[in-house]
């Protein structure tokens, strides 16, 4: 029995991977996504009904590009046992989510696929491709992502010495370094970043005298739920940096939704931000 043992463990491995590469040549129909960003890039791709739920944040308009799409669709809050209740045969998930939700999928045998985080275009057009892939629908991946690359294309301009000088500003003080996908357009679209150094993060955390000194002259705002009072919108109304933007600098306002999780969406900062170079390099509404 000992040495059969052995023998029945490498039998039932392969049969179990026979059965998931069954599976996986199997399209999804009950395709529960358990993360934001794992949403906004599902519901533009999926075949209709085939939607089971999406995580809260997708039917937000202040902060989804999606709620549009997620009009009807049941919402979850990541927990087990509201995941495995909708029977899923695809789940999409983060490569942040809890650890202990993804062994609970495992174990009761469901089909998981991750994303991680885009800092780059590339990281973009990977994980459109990740999830496009998982549900069967790689030619409808692949016309998002030549529409993202089409709108890149259009925006892109040269960066010289003439070039405007932009700090793209968020909530909590943070600045988007280089290294990160709002990083990379602002350089994309023809800006000099005055944030010129690579976080472990893509984020730097100047203060208010450091922004002020760098001396932008385009500022660009990350605006997450501007109508609701917070302490970190109240970062960005600071009396200091608004005198500045008003007497030399030009504002430009992104709200959370364009540009949350990194998704084609940013073609829509990307189309933004090159339409404001080109007016500053003509003039108009400089200070």
């Amino acid at each position: 029995m000992r040495l059969l043992r052995p023998v029945l463990l490498s039998m039932a491995a392969c049969l179990a991977a026979t059965i998931s590469a069954r599976a996986a040549d199997i399209a999804p129909k009950r395709i529960v996504s358990i993360n934001f960003c794992t949403d906004i890039l599902a519901l533009p791709l999926a075949a209709p009904g085939t939607i089971a739920s999406v995580f809260r944040l997708a039917a937000d308009p202040k902060d989804s590009p999606v709620a549009d799409l997620a009009k009807g669709i049941p919402l979850n809050d990541a927990r087990t046992e509201e995941i495995l209740a909708y029977h899923p045969d695809l789940v999409l998930a983060h490569q942040y989510t809890s650890p202990f939700v993804l062994d609970m999928l495992a174990r009761a045998h469901v089909p998981v696929v991750q994303i991680g985080d885009a800092a780059s275009m590339e990281d973009i057009r990977n994980n459109v491709r990740i999830v496009a892939r998982a549900m069967h629908r790689e030619a409808e991946g692949a016309i998002w992502l030549k529409a993202f690359d089409r709108v890149l294309a259009a925006s892109a301009r040269p960066v010289t010495q003439a070039s405007p000088r932009a700090m793209l500003y968020q909530d909590l003080g943070s600045a988007a370094a280089p290294n990160s996908v709002l990083g990379a357009l602002i350089t994309h679209t023809g800006f000099r970043n005055v944030i010129t150094e690579p976080t472990p993060i893509g984020l730097a955390y100047p203060d208010i005298e450091t922004v002020i000194a760098l001396h932008p002259d385009l500022m660009v705002l990350g605006i997450y739920r501007e109508d609701e009072v917070s302490q970190a919108n109240a970062t960005l109304q600071h009396p200091a940096l608004v005198a500045y933007r008003r007497k030399y600098a030009r504002t430009l306002n992104l709200p959370a939704r364009q540009w949350t999780c990194g998704t084609p969406f940013v073609a829509g900062v990307a189309r933004q931000l090159a339409m404001t170079h080109d007016d500053m390099m003509r003039g108009e509404g400089t200070k």
